[in-house]
């Protein structure tokens, strides 16, 4: 298994702890007078407060702030993006007035905020322990879908238990960048039981899923767990009580699927329990081994492509395979779905992506389709059927290698006027095998974007080729026209490219008309049998 994502996000639970530091800036839309608007940078550009939930780098009108932040009503705002580029880089902070964490030895700091990431901005929370600043915590991001949002909430004791002239400021440093936003600052006295922390995955498959946990809680803690799946209610999931071991093995499980865990200590010497933890979000590996002939991948599940493809960094500069699902190619304004390799601006690139294994058979042809573009330079591709999945395989039988391949189509028609090849192989011994893509050429070659790859068996000479089959799909009319000059077809099975069927219909007819306007747009698989012998086609729904 190549790859396991464990991603963890803190909730906000109500707890009756001593307060020692509190603000929701609710007392109107100017920076409360015992709070510090520094202007560090000397520019001119400060903290505010605003209301509205509007969120800076979206488009309005929105409440971003509000759903995806949880703040409400006022809250604190750096707008970066409203300040523009004129004057010098900004950093200001926003510090709090003096607090005492005296007689206190454990002490949490929680607030909600909205981080919008991009353009090089950065923002730091910080906390001052009675002689110098201490970060502790970071945010950044280089495009917008790094933003981080949300309930924080952080353990500071190390830096402010017995402190009796602490205080706490949010940072901005950056220069026309988005924007950062926060509300609801908390200072309080943390639970005797902590919670437990550093999680991590360990052994995973398809059907199970371990997790494993530290906790420093002193004697004999225990552990209970509540999970479901992602998105369940606590309080309706699965529980687990009594764990004496800081780890835990899920079973039962369905790949390809994500779930929800939360989590707390049982900790002993009348000290009760900490807050829970979750929901950590843990997703299986997808099945590889549901893959086979006809076989078609548009790269639509980044799930799939981390758990059943190999790729291979041969050139060693970190720039290698990966899936997209997040750009319009077509200008439909619907993101298209591709594997791309990265342009390398300093080494030659080769750069190896190995599909999943299929099960081939001696002396049969089997026929690879791969529809594949270029942008930002000329990127040349090759492509083999290998023995494994490895650049050093000893079988590699080639199939098409082009060089310095020109950008075909504007950015907005670069999977319209893809390029396609067709190949057709015949494997000398049964066994396993793999399609192998390697990018290579000099640095700033370009990028190579893969929008589809198939494998199937040849078609048929006799039944197809010699009655002269043919089809043609007219996105207009959403109908799709197969005709034989000789012989009547027996029925045509079109199937979605996640193996459901969509249209399973008799035929009697050497000329047929398919109605596929109930169909979704998208990459189909169309199996059309004549005379008991089938052929399959690929059909792109636009």
């Amino acid at each position: 298994m190549k790859k396991i994502t464990l991603l963890l996000i803190l909730l906000s639970f109500s707890f009756s702890f001593g307060q020692v530091l509190t603000e929701d800036f609710e007392g109107g839309l100017t920076i409360p007078a015992t709070w510090t608007n520094d202007d560090i940078a000397g520019g001119g550009e400060t903290w505010a407060i605003a209301t509205g939930g509007e969120a800076v780098g979206y488009q309005p009108p929105n409440t971003i702030y509000y759903t995806d932040g949880l703040m409400s009503g006022n809250y604190a705002l750096f707008d970066s993006d409203g300040f523009g580029g004129a004057g010098p880089a900004e950093e200001a902070a926003l510090t709090s007035p003096a607090f005492s964490c005296a007689g206190l030895t454990s002490v949490r700091l929680s607030f909600n905020h909205f981080f919008t990431a991009g353009y090089g901005g950065e923002g730091f929370v910080e906390v001052y322990d009675g002689s110098t600043w201490v970060e502790v915590a970071y945010y950044t991001g280089a495009a917008q879908e790094n933003s981080s949002f949300g309930f924080e909430q952080l353990d500071v004791s190390t830096e402010l238990a017995g402190v009796t002239n602490a205080q706490v400021r949010f940072r901005w440093v950056g220069d026309y960048a988005w924007g950062w936003a926060f509300d609801d600052v908390i200072v309080e006295e943390g639970p005797s039981c902590t919670t437990p922390s550093d999680f991590a995955a360990g052994t995973v498959t398809t059907t199970t899923f371990e997790l494993t946990w530290l906790d420093s809680n002193p004697g004999s803690t225990s552990w209970e767990i509540e999970w479901g799946d992602e998105g369940f209610t606590q309080g309706t999931g699965t529980p687990v009580f009594g764990l004496t071991t800081p780890t835990y093995d899920f079973m039962g499980l369905t790949a390809d699927t994500a779930y929800d865990v939360y989590i707390r200590s049982n900790c002993s010497g009348g000290n009760g329990n900490s807050e829970w933890v979750g929901p950590l979000t843990f997703l299986t590996p997808f099945d590889c081994t549901t893959y086979g002939i006809p076989y078609s991948q548009d790269f639509d599940n980044d799930n799939a492509f981390v758990s059943c493809y190999t790729i291979e960094d041969v050139d060693g500069d970190a720039i290698a395979w990966i899936s997209q699902q997040d750009l319009d190619l077509d200008g439909d304004l619907v993101p298209e779905t591709f594997a791309t390799n990265g342009n390398s601006t300093a080494n030659t690139k080769n750069d190896w992506l190995f599909s999943p294994a299929f099960s081939l058979t001696q002396g049969t042809e089997y026929e690879v389709t791969t529809r594949f573009n270029t942008f930002q330079g000329n990127g040349s591709l090759e492509a083999f059927i290998v023995d494994s999945p490895s650049s050093t395989a000893t079988v590699q039988i080639p199939l098409f290698s082009v060089t310095d391949v020109p950008t075909q189509g504007e950015f907005e028609t670069l999977e319209t006027m893809a390029y396609e090849e067709i190949n057709a192989f015949t494997p000398s011994t049964t066994g396993d095998y793999y399609i192998a893509y390697r990018s290579f050429g000099p640095a700033n070659s370009g990028f190579i974007l893969m929008f589809n790859s198939s494998l199937d068996t040849s078609l048929s000479v006799d039944d197809f080729d010699s009655n002269n089959f043919s089809y043609s799909y007219n996105k207009t009319t959403q109908k799709l026209t197969i005709e034989s000059s000789n012989l009547p077809f027996d029925g045509i099975e079109i199937y979605s490219l996640l193996g459901q069927k969509v249209i399973d219909r008799r035929l009697s007819q050497a000329t047929e008309v398919i109605e596929m306007s109930q169909l979704t747009k998208g990459v189909y698989l169309a199996t059309v049998t004549i005379n008991g012998n089938s052929k399959t086609i690929k059909l792109i729904k636009q």
